[in-house]
């Protein structure tokens, strides 16, 4: 039985698997002939539909079907490291994200088995290198429930890395400069006896094709005829073609833009350019600190390699090559080299390829916080710092403020503490035995290759144990509820019909609150660039978290937000 790595994209996924002394990219899809030529053969789109029927559809049937009834769901990995639960299609109806994800890792599995005889039920998954704890849990949680065993999550520059090695086993200092869809990661890896070892990394987490096809979109409909008498057909028709345009103009010096009525525009790659430039100059930060991280300077990397198809375009590879000083191997399939590594990666972990290796380790640092004695603020203690090799254990004892405590809160904080940027991944509120001698709690961290992490907290002195979970988010937060819909992801994919409807997230919100988030998330943020997206987004996440008493001054600054765009609604 193969084990297969999997790179599970924000527009694009690819499998793969290793076979001797090679690696099979499986072609899980059929692109239609306008994509065909442009390295769309092996990846298979990240999107699924439902009609109103709940009839199901994925890949390209469901990107490229523009007049597909009821809604079609994209961008899933976006919102994995957001506080989200739900996804939104562009219909406006909704579906827990996990959900939604699981029917795409069925579907992977799925086709695997029937259209390229290729029976896994293990693998190995790629994760962006600087997404935190949140994405990482949910991207095993929703592969396992999606029929396979993750044996791993992998760094995605990782794994761009140990495929381009088995063509040049002699570099030692990577920069990998991995570019999708919709995250920029940058890496620097050093290669010691075979062994991958992270140097430094940074990104930007909301980076990517999306946003470039958003800077292009917003200038075509600045002369379009009607925009707002579109319907969702012309919609989803209009956004394959600037996508499609954009990557056309990769390798052609004009393309053309079918407009909905059946009118066309031409774009140059010249004007294209100067429409993206600033989301390019932006892509410098994170190797410049990668670099100032390591001090070294330009010239000092051995291989540059260019990954993800944002990568494809010319302008972005002559920027980056100029800022690191190296030429990109142009033998590296930008589209499918993080599936390939996943794939060699999982033939590693499965004892199959044993002239490789490659460690699994912490992105960030994982502790608590504390009250600081002398300044009586709250801090950061590290408990697994940065950079640790997983799987790691390791126990730090703590103690009540006051000896008259009876309840501590325990969080789960990752972060840099160097630059004092913190996520609390989950909390508790513990109760603790009654007060003795030694009221300390001894708090430990597990944390599995996989990328799961589970919290033990003991009684330092009766050895009581005061809590025993792991971390977890979303829907997947229900174990039971978990389960069954694993089953129905699994069903819903086998007959190809949703076997009782995508599951509804529940909100408190009112029905006009939920029609402006939906507008917002659906018909407005996709079309808007980088800095103006980020400022409706940031207005959405206030009004889905709002009380009763704040939801009415929330609805009003997301309906203000949204009114220079109504012409997208």
């Amino acid at each position: 039985m193969a084990v297969m790595g999997i790179d599970f994209g924000t527009t694009n996924s690819v499998a793969a698997v290793f076979s001797g002394a090679d690696v099979e990219v499986l072609e899980l899809d059929t692109p239609p002939d306008a994509w065909a030529p442009y390295g769309f053969g092996r990846v298979i789109p990240s999107v699924f539909a439902a009609d109103q029927h709940g009839r199901i559809a994925f890949g390209w049937e469901a990107k490229a079907a523009t007049d597909m009834t009821g809604d079609r769901f994209d961008a899933i990995k976006r919102l994995f490291a957001s506080q989200e639960d739900a996804a939104f299609g562009d219909g406006g109806t909704s579906i827990a994200v996990e959900e939604a994800a699981t029917l795409l890792f069925a579907e992977i599995q799925r086709r695997a088995q029937t259209q390229a005889a290729i029976e896994a039920r293990q693998a190995v998954i790629t994760v962006p290198a600087n997404s935190k704890g949140r994405a990482r849990h949910r991207t095993k949680i929703c592969a396992g429930m999606g029929g396979f065993e993750v044996l791993s999550l992998i760094n995605e520059p990782t794994a761009a890395a140990m495929a381009y090695a088995r063509s040049h086993p002699d570099a030692r200092r990577y920069l990998v400069f991995d570019w999708g869809g919709g995250t920029l990661d940058v890496t620097v890896l050093e290669a010691v006896e075979g062994v991958f070892i992270e140097q430094a990394s940074s990104g930007i987490a909301r980076s990517g094709g999306l946003d470039f096809d958003a800077r292009l979109s917003k200038y075509l409909l600045e002369s379009a005829p009607s925009p707002d008498k579109w319907s969702t057909a012309d919609k989803r028709q209009f956004r394959l073609e600037v996508e499609l345009a954009k990557i056309r103009l990769s390798t052609q010096e004009t393309a053309s833009v079918i407009l909905p009525g059946g009118s066309a525009t031409q774009i140059t790659r010249r004007r294209f350019e100067e429409i993206v430039d600033p989301l390019i100059q932006e892509s410098a930060a994170p190797i410049e600190r990668c670099l100032r991280e390591l001090n070294i300077g330009r010239g000092s990397i051995d291989a540059l390699i260019l990954v993800g198809g944002t990568s494809n375009i010319p302008a972005v590879r002559r920027f980056v090559q100029d800022l690191v000083g190296t030429d990109a191997d142009p033998d590296v399939d930008p589209m499918t080299a993080i599936g390939e590594g996943a794939a060699i990666a999982a033939s590693i972990m499965a004892g199959e390829n044993t002239n490789h290796d490659f460690y699994v380790s912490t992105e960030h640092a994982l502790g608590t916080f504390v009250l600081d004695a002398q300044t009586v603020q709250q801090a950061f203690s590290t408990i697994i710092p940065k950079s640790h090799k997983l799987p790691a254990r390791a126990t730090q004892t703590y103690f009540p403020v006051t000896e008259e405590q009876r309840q501590v809160n325990v969080d789960v904080v990752e972060g840099d503490p160097e630059t004092g940027d913190f996520v609390v991944l989950k909390e508790w509120l513990v109760s603790l035995p009654d007060a003795g001698s030694d009221q300390g709690v001894e708090l430990t961290f597990d944390y599995d290759v996989s990328g799961i992490l589970n919290v033990r907290a003991v009684d330092h002195a009766s050895g009581q144990t005061l809590l025993d979970d792991d971390v977890a988010y979303g829907v997947a937060e229900d174990k039971m509820g978990m389960v069954r819909m694993a089953q129905r992801a699994r069903d819903s994919v086998s007959s190809g019909t949703m076997t009782a409807g995508p599951t509804p997230v529940a909100s408190a919100l009112s029905e006009e609150s939920t029609r402006l988030i939906q507008a917002a998330t659906q018909k407005v943020i996709p079309y808007l660039d980088g800095d103006a997206a980020a400022q409706v987004q940031a207005l959405v996440d206030a009004l889905q978290t709002a009380n009763p008493t704040e939801e009415d001054s929330h609805q009003e600054a997301l309906r203000q937000a949204l009114q220079p765009y109504s012409f997208l609604m």
